[in-house]
């Protein structure tokens, strides 16, 4: 599905992100593309069918999704999922829905702030900055652990090499560390690429 943004107005917007804005009610999005017009954005990108919703992230690449929906449907929680896994991407959802489950629900799918209520333009650009800062915390924290954990798995295989020549070798550990670092060097490689190569050279012999 095609989207289009809407036209540009004549003023500079002192927000340039883009910003998809998806509702499946024509009357409601109008409000709402109104209100963000109002509130000073005016990249955006509407959209009405939700279920095309992950689909359209990809294409676009918006700054922001902001969803309005009276409760976020099975589908639409399914396609935050998809966002969240392949497109992160920071998703604000306005629902008339207050219970904590549903709140529960729309935030394990990836939303990063969710406001009950109607879209008024002095609450939609503080809600739009909430949603950006949440994403930009969880990403710091994903990324902090996800080199956390590069950096444990080359640990292990650098010890497991090690593990290697001392019992293939009968060296120490400082002398199968000294090796090691010796023949990275020698080649000019990073050290966790020698110990794979001597991992896969152990595995064909064995």
């Amino acid at each position: 599905m095609r989207v289009e943004a809407t036209p540009h107005s004549a003023e500079s917007s002192p927000h340039p992100i883009s910003i998809l804005v998806v509702d499946e009610s024509a009357p409601r999005l109008e409000l709402l593309i109104a209100a963000l017009r109002a509130a000073g954005y005016d990249r955006l990108y509407p959209l009405q069918n939700s279920t095309e919703l992950h689909q359209v992230v990809r294409e676009t690449r918006p700054d922001v999704v902001l969803i309005e929906v009276e409760s976020p449907s099975r589908d639409t929680l399914e396609q935050l999922k998809l966002i969240r896994d392949h497109a992160p991407t920071p998703v604000l959802m306005v629902a008339q829905d207050p219970q904590a489950q549903t709140i529960q629900e729309a935030v394990a799918s990836g939303v990063c702030a969710y406001s009950v209520g109607d879209v008024s333009t002095d609450r939609v650009k503080p809600a739009i900055e909430v949603a950006m800062a949440t994403f930009a915390s969880f990403k710091a924290l994903r990324d902090q652990l996800s080199e956390a954990r590069r950096k444990l798995s080359q640990q292990k295989r650098i010890d497991r090499a090690k593990c290697i020549l001392i019992q293939q070798k009968g060296l120490s550990e400082e002398q199968a560390h000294k090796t090691l670092r010796k023949l990275a060097m020698d080649r000019k490689r990073k050290l966790v690429d020698i110990a794979d190569d001597l991992i896969a050279m152990s595995k064909l012999l064995s």
